[in-house]
């Protein structure tokens, strides 16, 4: 497995993303959380490497909850299923089964290592638009 990319819950998701935008990266997709219909945007620089914004959960009471905060890492692997399996066999506990991500054309499961650390294992269709690359200086 190898790192695929890092999660952060994030305060005003579209504000965030013109920011990142104003920085070069660049909006691979949006998409609704799997556990939460909560609003995602994937983004990238180019190179593989990605940011996955995750519009923050409203408190329940009402206050504000610290934002950006971490979610999770995800980690790319050709079988999601069969890493979710092994994971669990190393002590990690599963938060969501292996389900298929239409928006991203791709099979996921979430998993729990402690402490608040969070781990996706993520495998992806030929056709993603979340493997995409482009050259950096913009032409490609």
């Amino acid at each position: 497995m190898i790192i695929d990319h890092v999660a952060l819950e994030v305060d005003d998701i579209d504000e965030r993303v013109q920011r990142l935008e104003a920085a070069g990266l660049r909006v691979l997709r949006h998409g609704i959380r799997y556990s939460t219909g909560q609003r995602i945007v994937m983004m990238g620089d180019g190179t593989g490497n990605k940011l996955e914004l995750i519009e923050a959960e409203p408190d329940p009471e009402g206050g504000t909850r610290e934002a950006p905060a971490f979610a999770h890492l995800a980690l790319r692997t050709d079988d999601a299923d069969d890493a979710h399996s092994r994971l669990q066999a190393a002590g990690f506990q599963s938060r969501s089964e292996p389900h298929d991500l239409a928006a991203a054309r791709a099979r996921s499961a979430l998993l729990d290592g402690g402490g608040g650390f969070r781990v996706q294992v993520i495998s992806y269709a030929d056709d993603s638009p979340d493997a995409v690359t482009w050259d950096q200086d913009g032409s490609g």
